[in-house]
């Protein structure tokens, strides 16, 4: 609040906590204090005149300035709310010039705990509209703006109860620039007489004490003797790493020392962690520069020992530096040459003295023989073995062919560990990229599924998204509203959600018609088909029975009266031959066929349209493909089909639904590890809302696809992860492992797998461990996870195993009875047969 006497409360405008600081004076003092009132942003000042003793008195006055007039900056308004009910109450906020009346209504609105919508600001009797920015409103001399503050409801409101603000701390907020929080922060420490400098990194809201204790256990020193100094002040060990003045790059210099001026020792950070240090580097991009942060990482590397010599006077010793240039690798390895040198057989040496005859010519009367070219052979002086040796210097060639094998032999090594350190990459790369092509697979499959659903298992996940939607509309609604629009916020949710059921139960009824077509059209096509089957030449033979003849017209009849782009005469005679080629059939559902076929003539003659036709058309097809299908009606046309329908009925396991009262194959039973028999087919149990749940198993299948893809990449035929179905991996996800990840508690269903918690024995209910994909790959890596993880861990896993092994004692029973009958391996077959089944990554 602004508090101004009455004397110069017309022409000045001053900050103060209460009214007894000013007499006479604009008082500045606030909580921030006179050192930051002083740096304060400047003000536009507008003087006014006034005496000298006035000017004397305010320059000897404390926490006083000169008496002059001071407004925000332009691109700021000071706003003075008023409420015409209570005068004598005023409240002063400054915003920015471009700020929306509705902002400035939702702050205020806030301050004053009422509604938004009940409050109402005018200027001069004018509602100001909630587009309209303070830049466009007209402002006193001074660039400060009065609002009328009212209330739709007549609601009761106080503007003094709103708490009073630092005006100058809110200006410097608003003016100054707000510094940029980075998530960590690179602190470069200069050590103190030691001429020693290492840079760390840390989380920006980490404390100093936190720094020092790091420090401490890095230097083995206490944390109470370190010292951290910025710009010669010591820092404060409860301030945090955002407070002090790092640059924008988020790297901030740090003077390190101790109390007792004891030297650190450095050896022990670059023995112990790599030495690193940050700089800034300017990087060209198009017509603009790019600063990018470089940190640079100087690894220590254990260099081979080449060799060296020592003073003898000094007695220091060097060693030979490490800087060869690397040689041509050879065109042939050493253990491909055949030649002598590289052989293994020991070689002796023997001396043959054989006889050597040499022609020698003298100078007679007869015979010149110049001598030019003739030497005189001195013998020279006598050479001692030790002589020779130094002269020789055998060691020394010695140690330089030395030095260049181990150089060689170096060079070697590191060739090898790059190209396996760039082999790591590349197939750590590969795997990445295949996972992401497979999660992207994933997740276009799910949106075509959500999209256009054909199969039970897509609307179920249709159901469990509106289902899941609901759930958080009625805790949104619950959290807003209460009493009656509480219960009008319900009525309409169970609105949209009938709505919603409605288009998902016809847009089903639509594909369980389409899909009915496309049988019948198969039936059909398979009735008419001849028969075909490939001689001993290797050709194709076919034959056509009377029976495929008779269900080829009885196709063209069908087909021909489903079509809807036929004139009226031409679906009349249509009609007309339908009728004669009915009449052989001598059945009363064939003249009931021809009974409705006269219908649709009379009506076609009375001119009726299509929509009128529709369901007596609906009801001649569903006629006529019952006499197509029916054997004793259809002269035998599909008797052959009907017979191999039930020879594979007889060779299969049948069983009774008791809901439908109909005997069916086993695999139209619903599957599971808990069952204990069959008693209702899957039709029947969704069919039924009671026994149904709205589950997405969508995530449960594929968590099931992986653990079954582990499985065979290690070759165990015999795992249960084999015989185990959707609902029993969603009810140990869910049941057992509460969907969440033991070791980070991540419930994200697409980042959960459950691998093997042993991983040298078989996974099973009872030895699964429920983590997320990183986790997961770290963990296998482990032989024996009870030494890694804590004790707390290790006990929650193993009570959830005994839970796994009381919920499928019956699978744990199976499982014992065909290990220690060794039928196991029999499994394999249809383990291997599902492979096209399991996703591919």
């Amino acid at each position: 609040m602004l508090h101004v006497t009455e004397m110069y409360r017309h022409e000045t405008v001053g900050i103060a906590p209460n009214a007894d600081c000013v007499k006479e004076v604009v008082a500045c003092q606030c909580e921030l204090g006179r050192e930051k009132l002083l740096t304060a942003p400047p003000y536009k000042k507008v003087s006014t005149p006034r005496n000298d003793d006035a000017i004397s008195r305010n320059l000897t006055a404390p926490c006083a300035r000169e008496l002059e007039q001071y407004k925000c900056p332009v691109s700021h308004t000071l706003v003075s709310f008023r409420s015409p009910l209570r005068p004598n109450e005023v409240f002063n906020k400054v915003f920015p010039s471009s700020t929306p009346i509705k902002y400035v209504k939702r702050k205020l609105a806030k301050l004053l705990s009422v509604s938004n919508n009940n409050l109402l600001l005018t200027k001069n009797r004018n509602v100001l509209k909630d587009t309209s920015l303070l830049s466009d409103l007209k402002t006193d001399a001074l660039g400060n703006l009065t609002v009328d503050v009212y209330t739709k409801d007549s609601e009761e409101f106080s503007l003094s109860s709103v708490p009073k603000e630092s005006y100058v701390h809110e200006l410097l907020q608003s003016v100054l620039p707000k510094k940029k929080t980075v998530a960590f922060i690179a602190i470069k420490f200069r050590v103190r007489n030691q001429n020693g400098i290492f840079t760390r990194s840390y989380h920006s809201i980490m404390k100093i004490h936190e720094i020092k204790n790091n420090l401490a256990g890095v230097f083995q020193v206490d944390p109470d003797n370190l010292v951290l100094l910025r710009a010669d002040r010591p820092l404060k060990d409860r301030m945090a790493l955002l407070d002090l003045d790092y640059d924008k790059y988020g790297i901030v210099e740090v003077e390190l020392l101790t109390k007792n001026n004891v030297k650190l020792n450095l050896d022990k950070l670059y023995r112990e962690m790599p030495m690193n240090d940050v700089l800034t580097v300017m990087v060209p991009f198009g017509t603009t520069l790019k600063h990018i942060n470089v940190e640079i990482f100087s690894d220590l590397m254990k260099k081979p020992f080449l060799g060296g010599y020592r003073n003898i006077h000094t007695g220091a010793i060097y060693h030979h530096a490490y800087t060869q240039t690397p040689q041509k690798p050879e065109k042939l390895l050493p253990e491909n040459k055949t030649c002598r040198d590289t052989q293994t057989a020991e070689m002796r040496e023997k001396i043959y003295d054989t006889a050597y005859s040499r022609a020698t010519q003298m100078n007679t009367v007869h015979a010149y023989i110049p001598n030019v070219t003739d030497r005189i052979v001195v013998p020279g002086k006598y050479e001692t073995y030790e002589e020779m040796i130094d002269r020789l210097n055998h060691n020394h060639y010695a140690s330089i062919i030395q030095r260049a094998f181990r150089h060689h032999q170096f060079r070697q090594k590191v060739d090898r560990w790059l190209s396996e350190c760039k082999e790591r990459i590349a197939r750590m790369k590969e795997e990445e990229r295949l996972e992401r092509e497979a999660m992207e697979r994933r997740l276009r499959g799910d949106l075509i599924t959500k999209t256009f659903p054909k199969t039970r298992e897509d609307f179920d996940q249709l159901y469990s998204m509106v289902d899941r939607w609901k759930h958080a509309e009625i805790a949104r609604i619950s959290q807003l509203h209460s009493k009656g629009p509480k219960i009008a916020e319900f009525t309409l949710l169970l609105d949209k959600e009938v709505e919603l059921l409605r288009c998902i139960e016809a847009y089903r009824i639509q594909v369980k018609e389409d899909s009915r077509k496309i049988r019948e059209k198969q039936f059909l096509e398979q009735i008419s088909k001849p028969f075909a089957w490939y001689g001993r030449d290797g050709k194709l033979i076919t034959m056509d029975t009377v029976e495929t003849q008779k269900a080829r017209k009885l196709k063209e009849l069908y087909n021909a009266f489903l079509r809807d782009d036929m004139e009226t005469n031409e679906r009349i005679e249509l009609l007309v031959d339908m009728k004669f080629a009915l009449q052989e059939f001598r059945h009363h559902l064939a003249e009931e066929i021809i009974t409705l076929l006269d219908r649709e003539c009379d009506l076609l003659v009375r001119r009726c349209d299509d929509h009128q036709l529709e369901f007596l058309r609906r009801r001649i097809t569903a006629s006529l493909f019952r006499l197509i299908k029916t054997s004793e009606l259809n002269s035998g046309v599909t008797k052959c089909n009907e017979i191999r329908e039930y020879r594979k009925m007889q060779n299969e396991r049948l069983y009774f639904c008791e809901m439908c009262h109909q005997v069916k194959l086993y695999k139209d039973f619903p599957l599971n590890a808990k069952i204990s028999g069959f008693l209702v087919c899957t039709s029947c149990s969704w069919k039924d809302v009671n026994e149904r749940s709205w589950v997405d198993m969508t995530p449960y299948k594929f968590i099931l696809r992986a653990v079954q893809r582990d499985e065979r990449k290690r070759k165990c035929w015999g795992s249960l992860a084999f015989v185990l179905q959707e609902k029993d991996i969603f009810f140990i996800v869910e049941k057992l492992w509460y969907a969440h990840s033991a070791i980070s508690e991540c419930g994200d269903l697409s980042e959960l797998r459950l691998c093997r918690w042993h991983v040298n024995e078989d996974w099973s209910p009872w030895n699964c461990f429920l983590v997320t994909v990183q986790e997961m790959k770290a963990h296998i890596k482990l032989d024996e996870p009870e030494e890694v993880y804590d004790e707390e861990l290790v006990q929650k896993v193993q009570n959830k195993h005994k839970l796994a092994k009381a919920n499928f004692e019956q699978l744990m029973a199976v499982n014992k009875r065909f290990t220690e009958s060794g039928d196991w391996p029999t499994i394999r077959a249809p383990a291997i047969a599902r492979t096209k089944a399991v996703d591919r990554i």
